[in-house]
């Protein structure tokens, strides 16, 4: 599967939460009347958006790896990052109401078309960053959720803009709350995907065998190669490796190979290596498996 297919199928995803997000977000505005506080309403529909929204993109990972075992847990974590997130994500949009109406409020148009907007896209910005740092937290990797949150920032903070002046220029427009609530999620989809693919140092495509064609996004700092379906790098489907047999290291932004199993060879060039540092062009073989490194 390859780089842009991974950026495709997060905008698929993107797309499906947005939908999903719609009709539960419709059921708590119709109980709203009935919750003690506004306060309380707001934490309660930000926490099950993005809780919808941290769940679907969570299952990014898993279905782009064709490693089944990382869906369930790439959902639990997306779905509680996105639920904090979006609690904390709307409380923080109205709490940007408050302060930006101190400052800028000059009359009730300025209010409709300036103060509310503004403040209710810093909070899905908020929800977007919790959103965007699921799959770092479940690989337990601090450069991967760095990147995610500034992906889930960017696109929350896009969409939250598009999301609520669609409303407010369009209120003819059929449910535009689900329109809002889809784009939101395509923007933080792609956005995640535009951040992780430049800020990446590059891509491993697996140029034969049972996996030819698929591609390793190297967004990690270290990342395993091996025939374990726990490594970031997972060859399960190629014989004579061992369970961890290699390992990608990041050292001052160039990326090194070591060979974490002397008894049995890594090549790169078809030359034995212990370590070696990566060059665009470099073609790996570890068992039967071979991978070529480039830009994308």
């Amino acid at each position: 599967m390859s780089t842009m297919v991974r950026r495709l199928i997060l905008l698929g995803l993107g797309f499906l939460a947005g939908a999903a997000v719609w009709p539960v977000a419709e059921l708590t505005l119709f109980f709203q009347a009935r919750f003690p506080t506004y306060l309380l309403f707001l934490a309660l529909l930000g926490a099950v958006t993005g809780a919808l929204m941290g769940g679907f993109l969570g299952l990014a990972e898993g279905i782009t790896s064709r490693v089944k075992a990382r869906i369930p847990s790439g959902l639990a974590w997306g779905a509680l990052a996105g639920c904090l997130g979006g609690a904390v994500g709307l409380l923080a949009g109205q709490a940007a109401l408050w302060l930006i109406a101190g400052l800028a409020l000059r009359s009730y148009r300025s209010f409709q078309t300036v103060v509310l907007p503004v403040s209710r896209a810093i909070g899905w910005a908020v929800l977007g960053i919790f959103v965007g740092c699921g799959e770092g937290l479940r690989a337990g990797s601090p450069r991967k959720a760095g990147v995610g949150m500034l992906g889930g920032l960017l696109g929350g903070l896009a969409g939250g803009f598009v999301l609520e002046y669609t409303r407010l220029l369009f209120p003819s427009l059929a449910f535009p709350r689900l329109a809002g609530f889809v784009i939101l999620g395509l923007a933080i989809g792609a956005f995640y995907g535009l951040i992780e693919r430049g800020l990446a140092h590059g891509v491993l495509r697996v140029l034969a065998g049972a996996l030819k064609g698929k591609e390793f996004l190297l967004n990690q700092n270290r990342m395993r190669i091996g025939s374990s379906r726990r490594n970031e790098i997972a060859l399960a489907a190629y014989e004579g490796l061992a369970e961890r047999q290699a390992q990608l290291r990041v050292r001052r932004g160039e990326v090194y190979l070591i060979n974490l199993e002397p008894k049995l060879p890594v090549l790169v060039n078809e030359r034995k290596i212990q370590e070696h540092k990566l060059k665009y062009g470099d073609v790996i073989r570890i068992g039967p498996a071979r991978l070529f490194y480039k830009y994308e």
